[in-house]
């Protein structure tokens, strides 16, 4: 593979990943809650991730590492894995695919604004026209029609928005946080012990007796497993794979824009097996949200 089209390439090949992963997780949210949902999937995950350290032949107590790097990785991993993804699913459950990829769109500006403030990065004015074109593609994306049978329906899309907003917040604020440690550090091993914290926190929250008959359902095998196993294969460690080839192998902001394509990927696999309907508001509520993450990363 030329190495100058690579970069591209992998970060296209994470969208598509993840869209399917997404829909995959949908279905898989008609049975299992979010909190056991994420559970199993960081589960799975830090046994494919340890997998490939082991193969790699890298450590996971590398000596050099020192102990404030090890407790940045894992909280950063407990916010934006453990708590995150709790939500992200919850949102889904509300939104659906398809309105849940516009609001995941929040991830770009917020991360941006996040970097301004943790790590004193410049931003611009076109943060504040990403910022108004995501608010105008969520208002557009998920409004509730007025034939709608019930306010429960409203309520329902009002939740679902907030879950989703504060998901991509905590992504957000996570991931910047660890940057110091991310850009001096391996990224399978980073990954790793990310997951980890996410697990940590997640295994501690399914021993709380709301949780604990949810979680024994989720690790049941069963035909829950025929949707969860394969969502978190492709979504939580082929996605992340081509994430970091993508990251390492094209220029940061070029690879987030790719990355952002999942939206439209989304969509797509929304329509087509969840039956997701594709409306023209939908559909310029779509082309919004890319716009407003095409200028926040560029």
């Amino acid at each position: 593979m030329d190495v100058l089209h690579a970069g591209e390439l992998y970060s296209v090949a994470c969208a598509a990943l993840w869209a399917v992963a997404t829909i995959l997780f949908r279905k898989s949210g008609e049975e299992i809650p979010p909190v056991a949902l994420n559970l199993f999937k960081n589960t799975l995950s830090l046994a494919l991730f340890a997998a490939s350290l082991a193969l790699r032949s890298d450590r996971f107590f590398p000596a050099e590492v020192p102990g404030r790097d090890w407790a940045v990785l894992l909280l950063s991993g407990a916010v934006g894995i453990g708590i995150a993804d709790s939500l992200f699913f919850a949102a889904l459950n509300r939104l659906g695919a398809s309105g849940n990829a516009i609001v995941s769109c929040l991830y770009a500006p917020l991360a941006v604004l996040a970097s301004f403030a943790y790590l004193h990065e410049s931003i611009g004015l076109s943060l504040l026209a990403a910022t108004a074109l995501m608010v105008g593609a969520i208002l557009l994306g998920t409004r509730t029609p007025a034939t709608a049978p019930s306010r429960a329906d409203a309520r329902r899309t009002l939740a679902g928005v907030a879950l989703g907003s504060v998901s991509m917040l905590l992504m957000a604020v996570a991931i910047v946080f660890a940057k110091p440690v991310l850009d001096r550090t391996d990224p399978w091993w980073a990954t790793t012990v990310r997951v980890a914290g996410g697990l940590v926190f997640l295994g501690l929250q399914g021993l709380l007796p709301r949780h604990r008959a949810d979680v024994a359902r989720a690790f049941r095998p069963g035909r829950a497993w025929t949707l969860m196993v394969p969502a978190t294969v492709i979504g939580s460690y082929l996605a992340m794979i081509a994430w970091i080839a993508g990251m390492k192998y094209a220029q940061a902001s070029t690879a987030a824009v790719l990355n952002q394509t999942s939206t439209l990927f989304t969509v797509v696999l929304g329509w087509l097996f969840l039956r997701e309907a594709v409306t023209a508001r939908r559909v310029v509520a779509v082309a919004f949200a890319f716009a407003g993450a095409v200028i926040a990363v560029t």
